[in-house]
């Protein structure tokens, strides 16, 4: 199989997975994906869609560049006009995946921390335009991000004092490269070469000297704007005005305040099993005229050095040609039926136990959790992004209620919680885990169920009322990708934050102990 025709199949797996799930464009046969003429092989399973198979149109067998083309006319005729952007999209994003391919195929990711962040080059598998990213040249792209295996070196911007704020300057001095003098009256800012470049033409810009690159290289982790270092206390998460999958990735006002908030506050909490939330303490920017300057750097405490401590959205990405998944490779020597059991203990249990002490909801996707791998089995459960918490309002504390993004009805917390832990996370790990021949999915959802039955047994709140839906509920929420993008509205932008949801089967009930199943009736 061609580089072009793999970037072509998982494209076109990522859109049949959205058509399917968000609109009525695309039904199931079986194992067959029907839009019209266009018949496309897939095995589908309970917890994600399968590989692209044969591909057809009437009679005839095409190529899977074929069907997509066939698929993103289909939009564009049922939505015309609003379909526009998202199929130019659809198509940046299936080109740039290929000219990633093409380059990153012929090499094995390293098994640890910077490995899995560099590992995301199919993207999100259910969403229309996995790898669209704007806002970067190419010559950007290729040194800055993590599909290129980018690193980046910080400016020290001198700033007129008058207009910085920050939350604490002695941590801006820790970083390596920063222990210098700005000046009098005035305070030092480090930012990413791309936010300087886009910015140095503002009205700000002459309120700041450029110190240059200091310091040592940043690697690009996968989120594209946070830096990582192995000798920085901190991780930097800076604003960037780059649009990837839903949103131009802007540090929020509210995703300031909200980091000093909920660190004092997870700091603070009893430990609720093998999980550590990684908090974002500190931050600093320039006050313009809005609530946004582009200037926003956020501070994430660093606890990592490197070695097997793995994201899973890494581990889970599909292998490139000839490869193995790095989630086989960590299993590899290991009883998968005790690496997935060690596992729902650090990634799942606690985030329950959590939820149903504090009413703190976490968005627990793929990128999100970073497993320890450094013992073979998963020891912890690392999460992070303070972009990432649901608070339940009636159990938040008047600062939380302060900043409206933070809290949510109760209905709206256990959506999000639902969707990324298990809909998105756990039943990726199954999925992959299935794929790769490691444990069959009905044995994982049987060990899912039963690991969730028992918890519930356990928690004296909603955590387990939340648990007992799952095990009951014919569908789980989800996020419509395709529908966000359709609507060509940042995700950010949109009131609450909260992306149109769908509802999909869940495959949990079949499986749930009989016991779990009468205390829900």
């Amino acid at each position: 199989m061609t580089i072009p025709d793999t970037a072509a199949r998982a494209s076109l797996g990522a859109l049949l997975a959205c058509l399917h799930r968000e609109t009525d464009l695309v039904t199931a046969e079986g194992d067959t994906a029907v839009l019209g003429a266009l018949r496309v092989d897939r095995a589908v399973s309970r917890c994600g869609p399968g590989p692209v198979g044969e591909c057809r149109f009437g009679t005839g067998t095409i190529s899977a560049d074929q069907a997509l083309r066939i698929c993103i006319q289909a939009i564009r005729d049922r939505w015309p006009g609003q379909a526009d952007l998202l199929a130019d999209r659809i198509e940046h994003s299936r080109l740039r995946m290929g000219t990633i391919l093409a380059v990153r195929a012929g090499k094995l990711p390293s098994a640890d921390f910077i490995g899995a962040e560099q590992a995301t080059w199919f993207g999100h598998w259910i969403h229309p335009c996995p790898k669209a990213l704007t806002g970067m040249t190419d010559a950007e792209e290729r040194a800055m991000t993590p599909d290129w295996q980018g690193r980046v070196r910080l400016h020290a911007l001198s700033v007129d004092a008058a207009i910085f704020r920050a939350t604490d300057t002695a941590a801006i001095r820790q970083l390596p490269g920063f222990d210098i003098d700005p000046g009098a009256g005035r305070a030092l800012l480090p930012a990413h070469p791309l936010t300087w470049d886009r910015l140095r033409a503002s009205e700000l810009a002459r309120h700041i000297r450029d110190l240059g690159p200091v310091g040592p290289e940043w690697v690009a982790t996968s989120s594209v704007r946070t830096l990582w270092h192995p000798d920085s206390p901190w991780q930097v998460k800076v604003s960037l005005p780059v649009t990837i999958t839903n949103s131009q990735r802007i540090n929020k006002r509210h995703e300031l305040l909200t980091g000093p908030l909920m660190a004092r506050m997870v700091e603070a909490l009893p430990a609720f099993g093998p999980m550590r939330i990684v908090t974002d303490p500190h931050w600093a920017t320039l006050q313009g005229d809005g609530p946004e300057s582009g200037f926003e750097v956020i501070l994430r405490r660093n606890p990592w050095s490197g070695g097997a401590v793995m994201q899973v959205a890494g581990l889970c990405a599909a292998p490139l040609p000839g490869q193995e998944s790095l989630l086989a490779r960590m299993v590899a020597g290991h009883d998968p039926r005790d690496w997935f059991a060690a596992y729902l203990d650090c990634a799942v249990a606690p985030l329950l136990r959590l939820y149903d002490r504090t009413g703190i909801a976490f968005e627990a996707h793929q990128q999100n959790a970073l497993l320890d791998l450094t013992q073979g089995l998963p020891m912890r459960c690392d999460y992070r992004d303070n972009q990432g918490f649901y608070v339940v309002r009636d159990m938040a504390t008047p600062e939380m209620r302060a900043i409206p993004q933070l809290t949510y009805a109760r209905p709206e917390a256990e959506d999000a919680l639902s969707y990324t832990l298990i809909v998105n996370q756990v039943f990726g790990v199954i999925h992959r885990m299935a794929a790769d021949r490691l444990l069959c999915e009905d044995d994982a959802l049987r060990m899912l169920a039963r690991h969730l039955s028992d918890l519930a047994d356990t928690l004296p709140g909603h955590g387990a009322r939340l648990i007992r839906r799952w095990l009951r509920d014919d569908h789980l929420p989800a996020k419509g990708n395709l529908l966000t993008q359709l609507g060509g509205v940042d995700e950010l932008l949109i009131p609450g934050e909260r992306a149109p949801q769908v509802r999909v089967p869940n495959p949990l009930p079949a499986f749930a102990p009989r016991k779990a199943l009468v205390d829900v009736a």
